[in-house]
């Protein structure tokens, strides 16, 4: 018999159907060791982490290790990521004591296929891997458990945290808000002139409407001549297929979901073997499935909407084994509705990124007062010509349309208005725009993106205000401490050099101890706080 051992009992249900007999799948219900919840669980001079079991997590290790001594073969399938690749890491280490052989087994998708697949290519434990993921997990610990309870003496409360992602993402939000504090809207206005079935403005801007009114007297009763038509074809590219951080934007803005329930609902859809894992960075996508998807397009739609698998730039930290989040199959379908939605939303998004340009066709008229010709009215429209990718993932690219207008056309307008506009503030980040605004920085890996929005909401730094993200007074206080006192932990680009080196760390290219020491000196250097500090 061979042990197969994964984290999820969703993933073990799964996998059994593919495995058969000669194979037990048992699940460890997650990870199994972690660092101590009421202690700091790292020695300050060696840096070496003190691991112990998570509650309840022994009792069921005792259990897969009967199994593990009867089998011939223990088979580790855990997640394709540094979480995964340390939950197998702690099975090996208390699993080799067995003296039965012990391999590492990987997959991006739950399908029959793919598990067969790993199962006939075994592999070891990537000890680089476990190594980032330890990186990560004691520089995080250092972090909060060292720094957080300097600020909670600073402002005398408790329940407040600090954290090397958590904490650049809560001052992006505060200065949003304090840009919107500072704005004041300013007015302008502009003269519209209204026909039967369009609109035009006077190429004017003004500051103040008694500005406008000669002008909006000089056009009442004119009749207009068409001086210029434009117009314009525009190809629009198809989207990629969604990465982490895109799904958990498309799901926030589209479906409404948080970023939090768009992970929980992708994870158990992967699970369940209805997507590749959706943990990722990459836009690549799996030669053989892309064109099982464009013949899939063809069939359906026509040549007309079959695009081409595109290969894209991805950035450096992205490993090369890792795909886009995608279907595994567009024939089957989930159950309940919130699932649904989202794979939908994937379906929709692959698709999409599969097919061909999107036509648009551009126009732009100009037309001036007879007998005032020095004044211009402009008027802009846009059509769909061919929908294209916008057929599998809708989008709304229009504007006015215009009528087929010719050069020497003489029209009377219905009406002349002033329209009164102002400027706007800055928006507040949704959960959706504040991932992008992260990727974007190079702030956070596609594992961390939910935990930090829903650290931030439980910590009372943000609450959820019609969709989007507002800061507390609290916010405030702890942004301006951490300026103060340890402002390279909020500083942008610091933060993304952090990222930097504990990929290098990720890629065997650095001593993982030596860059956690380095990036906590790096944080307290300066800070008043610095002698009481390791």
């Amino acid at each position: 018999m061979i042990l197969f051992i994964v984290e999820s009992f969703t993933k073990a249900k799964t996998i059994s159907k593919y495995l058969g007999k000669g194979y037990l799948v048992k699940a460890s219900g997650g990870h199994i060791k972690d660092l101590p919840e009421d202690d700091l669980g790292v020695d300050l001079e060696t840096l070496t982490p003190f691991f112990c079991w998570r509650k309840g997590k022994k009792k069921v290790f005792e259990d897969i290790k009967k199994h593990a001594l009867s089998s011939q073969l223990i088979l580790l399938g855990t997640d394709p990521d540094r979480e995964g690749e340390a939950i197998s890491y702690f099975f090996w280490e208390e699993l080799k004591k067995t003296k039965k052989p012990i391999q590492r087994v990987y997959f991006y998708e739950i399908t029959e296929e793919s598990i067969k697949k790993a199962v006939k290519e075994p592999k070891s434990i990537d000890f680089n891997l476990v190594k980032a993921q330890f990186a990560r997990r004691v520089l995080d610990r250092l972090i909060g458990y060292i720094l957080s309870p300097e600020l909670q003496k600073a402002l005398g409360q408790r329940g407040l945290s600090v954290g090397r992602v958590q904490s650049p993402a809560l001052r992006l939000i505060v200065e949003r808000e304090r840009e919107i504090q500072a704005f004041r809207k300013k007015k302008f206005y502009y003269v519209k002139v209204v026909f039967d079935d369009f609109h035009a403005y006077l190429d004017i801007r003004f500051e103040k409407p008694e500005n406008a009114k000669p002008y909006i007297e000089k056009l009442k009763n004119t009749f207009f001549e068409v001086k210029q038509v434009e117009v314009w074809e525009e190809k629009v590219a198809p989207p990629k297929p969604f990465n982490t951080p895109e799904l958990q934007r498309s799901a926030n803005e589209r479906l409404k979901l948080s970023v939090e329930l768009t992970m929980k609902i992708a994870q158990t859809l992967y699970e369940e073997g209805f997507i590749t894992y959706p943990r990722t960075d990459a836009h690549r996508m799996n030669e053989k499935k892309a064109k099982e998807f464009l013949a899939w397009i063809e069939k359906h739609y026509g040549k007309d909407y079959v695009g081409t698998l595109r290969k894209f730039k991805e950035k450096a930290h992205v490993q090369s084994a890792h795909e886009c989040i995608r279907p595994t199959n567009l024939y089957k379908r989930p159950e309940g509705k919130e699932k649904l939605l989202v794979f939908e939303l994937i379906v929709g998004r692959t698709l999409a990124s599969l097919s061909t340009p999107a036509i648009l066709e551009n126009q732009k008229v100009i037309l001036v007062p007879v007998g005032q010709e020095k004044l211009e009215l402009i008027a802009k429209g846009r059509i769909l010509t061919f929908d294209g990718w916008s057929k599998f993932y809708p989008h709304d690219f229009l504007q006015q349309t215009l009528p087929r207008l010719e050069k020497g056309q003489i029209l009377k307008p219905k009406q002349v208005v002033l329209e009164e506009r102002q400027t706007q503030p800055p928006k507040r980040y949704t959960e959706g725009s504040l991932v992008k605004k992260l990727e974007d920085l190079g702030i956070g890996r596609p594992s961390t993106y939910s935990t930090i929005v829903k650290t931030l909401k439980e910590r009372g730094y943000v609450v959820l205000k019609e969709g989007e993200l507002k800061p507390t007074p609290l916010a405030f206080q702890v942004l301006d401490f951490l300026m103060q006192n340890f402002p390279r932990l909020v500083d942008y680009s610091y933060t993304a050099r952090m990222e930097e080196l504990l990929d290098l760390v990720e890629e065997g290219k650095k001593d993982w101890k030596e860059t956690v020491r380095y990036l906590f000196n790096e944080i307290k250097a300066g800070s008043p706080y610095q002698d009481k500090l390791l």
